[in-house]
């Protein structure tokens, strides 16, 4: 049935016209920025695509930092496509499968569970991302006894290049389902998820000041000794936080001081950054251990129990990323660590030394259980084998695309980190829009992430590999891709990823942002 431009135009937004990300890093004016609100009004976007021969890129908040939604022809954004339509609890009262429409952000969505006494059971590091968003990226939470954030489904449904919705799940067309956990925006409009939730509960955080080489040291049993931890180094101070928390039912505390959680800390931060950024560099270190003293004191404090606070789930395991910034992450085993922390130590140090460049802090460590069963498990038998600590799955598949290294499987314990994927990630950011060289630092950390066997996050700003020699680089920071190197480092999950992309979209429907498509080897 044909379908007049007209009929499309009156879903296009009234307020917006240009699409950026929210870090400011990338702009591009679209054809047409189409906000439809229903599965009628999407049909009717594919049709009218496939009539007037355009592409089709989806985008939600907007928050990675990359290219990957930039296009020309017609960017839908599913802002209004966002209702929790039903709440399932399962028998045992241990988990309610939740089915929304995927438009719906995180916030809105962690706030509607709320309000029926449950949560999620593992966040990134922000709620502003739309629950599509979550899933075609990778997103991950930091912790030995959880996966990616896409553990939690349960299952997805995909509005296809022929207008057909098909549900996937673990049992109804596994690699599909496989594939849809990470599509990166290219197999379908992801237009519905099942997500399990449990019953709502505290974080009960120790916040503590640990040396650099402390750390390394008690490397081995720092990542299992709570359900959640993360780690923030600060390389010129030589110091990391250390944040351990597990579920609770205690009551909220009061939330900890923050210098640059109020509004001239903030400020000051962002004018000391901006200083160091633009008008004299080597004043990098100083800001750095100056704001260190700031926010969080001096003296070690690990082992003495440091500082202690009680937080709802959501506030506990999303973190302010403060400014708007350059983010570069990639995964690698956690047994790798300590050697890998060394090598960036070592680079940080010498280039402070001869001037050649300087970081941002803190460099951000965390780490995730990717490691998968050879068989789809239940959530009970999980449950059993774990004592109650950690997840209950939605799905213990492996994403097609996961960019987590293939570790040995202990999910139900005892977990060691042998099992764990270790996640690095090179923030530089960008003080009042003002860009910070990346090229040299994020070429160097790179090289060394390589070398054991890491891989980028595919919504982030990594470089990649050059075609004509692998191993290079260019120092201006700019993205060379992965489709050099695509091939070798995904095997016969990235051969199966690219043969069901082409399979359920065979014109190229949904190839807007192509370019970076093709400079990562997706297409």
């Amino acid at each position: 049935m044909a379908v007049s431009i007209q009929d499309v135009r009156v879903l296009a937004s009234t307020t917006r016209s240009t699409h950026h990300t929210w870090a400011l890093t990338f702009f591009c004016r679209p054809e047409l920025y189409l906000q439809p609100s229903s599965i009628e009004q999407l049909q009717t976007i594919v049709r009218a695509a496939h009539q007037f021969k355009k592409t089709i890129t989806i985008t939600g908040a907007g928050h990675s930092p990359s290219d990957i939604t930039m296009t020309k022809d017609w960017l839908i954004n599913l802002d209004n496509f966002d209702n929790v339509l039903s709440f399932s609890r399962h028998e045992s009262g241990l988990f309610t499968d939740v089915r929304v429409e995927a438009g719906i952000r995180i916030y809105q969505l962690n706030a509607a569970l709320a309000s029926r006494g449950l949560a999620l059971q593992n966040l990134g590091s922000i709620s502003d991302q739309s629950v599509a968003g979550i899933i075609s990226t990778g997103t991950h939470g930091s912790s030995a006894y959880h996966g990616l954030v896409s553990q939690q489904i349960v299952d997805i449904t995909l509005l296809l290049a022929s207008g057909e919705l098909l549900t996937v799940s673990p049992t109804v067309q596994p690699d599909l389902f496989r594939a849809a956990m990470l599509s990166l925006g290219k197999l379908g409009i992801i237009t519905h998820v099942t997500i399990r939730a449990i019953p709502s509960f505290t974080i009960h955080s120790f916040q503590e000041i640990i040396d650099f080489d402390k750390l390394l040291e008690d490397w081995s049993t720092i990542w299992t000794s709570k359900e959640y931890v993360r780690v923030w180094w600060f390389p010129y101070s030589r110091k990391c936080i250390l944040w351990r928390a597990e579920k609770s039912r205690k009551s909220l505390s009061v939330p900890r001081d923050s210098f640059y959680g109020t509004w001239l800390g903030r400020k000051l931060y962002e004018s000391l950054l901006w200083f160091a950024t633009r008008i004299y560099k080597n004043a990098m270190p100083a800001v750095e251990r100056f704001v260190f003293r700031r926010q969080y004191g001096w003296e070690s404090t690990y082992g003495l129990g440091g500082s202690e606070a009680v937080q709802n789930s959501v506030d506990g395991l999303n973190m302010d990323c403060l400014f708007r910034q350059f983010v570069n992450e990639w995964a690698l085993p956690l047994k790798h660590g300590v050697e890998v922390l060394k090598l960036v130590d070592l680079a940080v140090t010498k280039a402070a030394e001869s001037g050649e460049y300087y970081v941002h802090a803190p460099i951000e460590v965390r780490c995730s259980n990717c490691s998968y069963p050879d068989k789809e498990t239940t959530p009970f038998e999980i449950i059993e084998m774990s004592g109650g600590i950690g997840a209950i799955p939605g799905n213990t598949l492996r994403p097609l695309l996961d960019y987590s290294p293939v570790v040995p499987y202990s999910y139900t314990g005892p977990i060691s980190n042998e099992n764990l994927t270790l996640y690095l990630n090179a923030t530089m950011y960008r003080p009042f829009g003002r860009d910070p060289p990346i090229g040299q630092w994020y070429s160097e950390f790179e090289d060394i992430m390589v070398a054991y066997g890491g891989k980028p996050h595919w919504a982030k700003n990594f470089i990649g590999k050059s075609p004509e020699k692998t191993n290079s680089v260019p120092t201006s920071g700019e993205m060379v891709g992965l489709a050099s190197v695509f091939e070798n480092w995904y095997g016969d999950d990235g051969k199966k990823y690219k043969a069901i992309r082409e399979k359920l979209d065979p014109e190229g429907l949904l190839f807007g942002g192509k370019e970076w498509a093709i400079r990562n080897g997706i297409i």
